[in-house]
């Protein structure tokens, strides 16, 4: 046994010291990415996962004598929101369905601190976090209702979501969060990374909510989650 236990210590003390000592090369690098996103809007009647895309660049630096630690900052399309479908019975009139997306649309800026650790000569995987800042540039909410039975009938109507007009449930232009990406990349140049964002902000604007609390309606704080994935380039 003892002989068997000394090579795998001797090996585990070679990778410990070889950890150490990795230091990946300075500077500034560029990526380009692009893949979708999975997202929701919590403490609102929407609830369901709704399907979107992203696309961006980050500009990286790693940190001198940090062993393999860097910070980046980038700026980023993203789609956000949720998406809901229900049936319900109107009785003699029959079976209708409705459904209700909201598309949000945001430029955002995300600012992470990360490590890289290179497995092999031409793997490596790493991890990073951070805050995001976002602002919203486009956002609609649309509501599809068709029926069948004695009553048939379709109707789609759709609002813009960030705009100021307050008898409907609009939402603020910046929301701020936090975030986190974990990734392989190989050759230095290709990448494939999972990552989930949670917002802080309530969407909902103040006017919109007081307007809701003359009513005697209550609302929950609504904020973005997202998780995505993507494929990226780095130069």
């Amino acid at each position: 046994m003892k002989k068997f236990l000394i090579p795998v210590l001797a090996l585990c003390f070679a990778g410990n010291a070889s950890a150490i000592d990795y230091e990946p090369e300075e500077g500034v690098t560029i990526q380009i990415n692009a893949g979708m996103t999975i997202s929701t809007l919590t403490g609102v009647d929407l609830g369901g996962a709704k399907a979107g895309g992203t696309a961006g660049i980050k500009f990286e630096y790693m940190l001198p004598s940090m062993f393999g630690t860097y910070v980046n900052a980038g700026a980023d399309w993203t789609m956000k929101g949720a998406s809901k479908s229900e049936n319900l019975s109107l009785g003699s009139y029959g079976q209708f369905s409705v459904s209700n997306t909201s598309t949000l649309h945001y430029l955002q800026i995300p600012i992470h601190v990360g490590f890289r650790y290179n497995l092999a000569d031409n793997l490596g995987i790493y991890g990073e976090v951070g805050p995001y800042f976002s602002m919203g540039i486009n956002g609609k909410n649309s509501t599809t209702v068709s029926a069948d039975g004695t009553w048939v009938k379709e109707f789609e109507g759709s609002y813009n979501l960030f705009s100021s007009h307050d008898d409907k449930p609009y939402f603020q232009i910046w929301d701020f969060g936090f975030g986190f990406r974990i990734g392989a990349e190989y050759e230095n140049h290709y990448s494939l990374s999972i990552g989930m964002d949670w917002g802080i902000t309530d969407m909902f604007r103040d006017k919109y909510r007081d307007k809701m609390a003359d009513k005697n309606i209550p609302l929950d704080m609504a904020h973005n989650y997202n998780t995505y994935i993507t494929l990226g380039y780095r130069f």
